[in-house]
């Protein structure tokens, strides 16, 4: 009886020396260091002077798990370290996660409790993921590197959003081969996030559908997406940038896609269900690489059945696409409206369309749904920017009776200077990138009234801000917005 009960007691020991280490929640700050000086952490210092995580591990809410300057930390195979605290991996130089050796695939780092934040920065992260769900906390990374992700965290990308928080912010990182999105989310789960001056480089490397960034909107959380470079790896499945609502949430926030570099995508961005969009300024080119044109390959596709979104599109270069812009259902798109200078919806366009197309045609502009959209102010991919030139690039109400209209004249003018309003007399008309009058000097005014330049008969535009004008010779006056 004596040998059964020893036998019984060594398995006890044997089973508590392999219980998951959990914090006591008393205000602790860890490294792991500290960790590493705790028999049961399941942290060990190596001979090289990192650190290996070989069992999964909590750190508490109220305590804090802080990575020090230069560590290194290698994660075995299925581990995942759960902060229900504080993550401080904000360091002055450099630190490294990684996996312990080549058939390692370890989870990473689960931010979960309702107040658990994250600060990041200087870090490389490889092969391990960050899963963020906690409501009232944040996540930011800055100057970090996110790569090689295996997707055994969280299927939703190297930095996965799992609840509806806010005030996270993504700046100046690469998020480089990871195997599914760099930065994605649940579809129930609407985050307010900004992602800034970051790269994104072959993301999806599955060929998964998925974006490389791939995010929930709609809710009360603005989302900013600013001056990101994003270079797909020419994957068949794998877009640039998607926004969604697709459960249809309410929603009061707005989502910003503004000066970003989008190239060698399936699609460049993607809009679905209803929100408050403005896409401005983007460099789209040759996001074509769906197999099949029907099902995509749109510089911006804009797919919205409830008619509660809005989008603005302006300013955009939208080259070598399957298709330019592509919209489905009914949602209010404005992509250049410039009848009223003074309206709340004045849209100056300037958006570019250039060799969009696909086996079936030229489409600078696919509207598929019921809305009448106006789409002025724009050049096309035409010769002439005149209304029966444009006909043959845009597929609307002319070309099926059930479909919405596209107002997209008047066009940009090929010379920078789009006419508001004509001269009637046609003494005042343009020439390159000047004004030419037939009947006196030209004098040029702002909207308020107040004098810009005097010119003889031909005003030089080149060095003049862009901006709304006023041209006056001695007979005539001429509204013109120089781009």
């Amino acid at each position: 009886m004596k040998k059964i009960f020893t036998l019984v007691l060594m398995a006890g020991v044997a089973s508590l020396a392999h219980a998951e280490f959990v914090s006591p929640g008393t205000g602790t700050n860890y490294t792991f260091a500290d960790l590493a000086a705790i028999d049961t952490s399941g942290v060990t210092r190596a001979d090289d002077g990192g650190y290996v995580v070989a069992q999964n591990l909590t750190i508490s809410a109220g305590d804090i798990l802080t990575l020090s300057n230069n560590d290194v930390v290698r994660l075995a195979n299925g581990v995942t370290v759960n902060v229900d605290g504080t993550g401080n991996f904000a360091v002055s130089d450099t630190a490294l996660i990684t996996r312990t050796d080549d058939e390692a695939n370890p989870k990473g780092f689960r931010f979960y409790s309702d107040n658990a934040s994250l600060t990041m920065k200087h870090v490389r992260i490889e092969y391990a993921g960050i899963s963020f769900g906690a409501a009232n906390g944040s996540l930011t990374a800055e100057e970090c590197t996110f790569t090689l992700h295996n997707g055994k965290l969280s299927s939703s990308g190297a930095i996965s959003f799992n609840a509806v928080c806010a005030g996270n912010v993504v700046k100046n990182c690469s998020f480089i081969e990871n195997t599914l999105a760099a930065i994605g989310g649940g579809a129930t789960n609407p985050v307010g996030l900004t992602i800034e001056n970051c790269l994104f480089y072959h993301n999806t490397t599955s060929n998964r559908n998925r974006p490389q960034i791939n995010i929930t909107g709609g809710g009360d959380n603005d989302i900013i997406i600013r001056n990101n470079t994003i270079i797909g790896g020419q994957y068949t499945l794998s877009g640039g940038i998607g926004v969604s609502n697709m459960m249809g949430m309410a929603f009061t926030a707005k989502v910003l896609i503004e000066g970003n570099d989008v190239q060698d995508n399936r699609y460049g961005i993607g809009i679905i269900g209803p929100m408050n969009s403005v896409i401005k300024n983007n460099n789209l080119v040759n996001n074509h690489y769906e197999t099949n044109p029907n099902n995509g390959g749109s510089c911006i596709s804009i797919y919205d059945s409830s008619g509660k979104g809005s989008v603005w599109i302006e300013g955009n270069n939208l080259e070598g696409g399957l298709w330019g812009i592509t919209v489905i259902g009914s949602p209010a798109v404005n992509a250049g409206k410039i009848e009223d200078p003074t309206a709340d919806d004045y849209n100056p366009g300037n958006n570019t369309f250039k060799d969009n197309g696909n086996e079936y045609g030229t489409y600078d502009f696919y509207n598929n749904g019921t809305s009448t959209i106006y789409a002025q102010g724009n050049t096309w991919n035409v010769e002439e920017q005149d209304s029966i030139h444009i006909e043959e690039v845009v597929f609307h109400q002319a070309d099926s009776a059930a479909l919405g209209l596209v107002i997209f004249m008047p066009a940009r003018e090929p010379s920078g200077v789009t006419t508001i309003d004509a001269d009637a007399a046609g003494t005042l008309t343009y020439s390159g990138n000047a004004l030419v009058s037939t009947d006196g000097a030209i004098t040029i005014y702002d909207l308020a009234g107040r004098e810009i330049t005097v010119a003889g008969t031909e005003a030089t535009l080149e060095t003049l801000p862009a901006g709304l004008y006023i041209a006056r010779n001695a007979r005539t006056a001429l509204k013109f917005l120089k781009q």
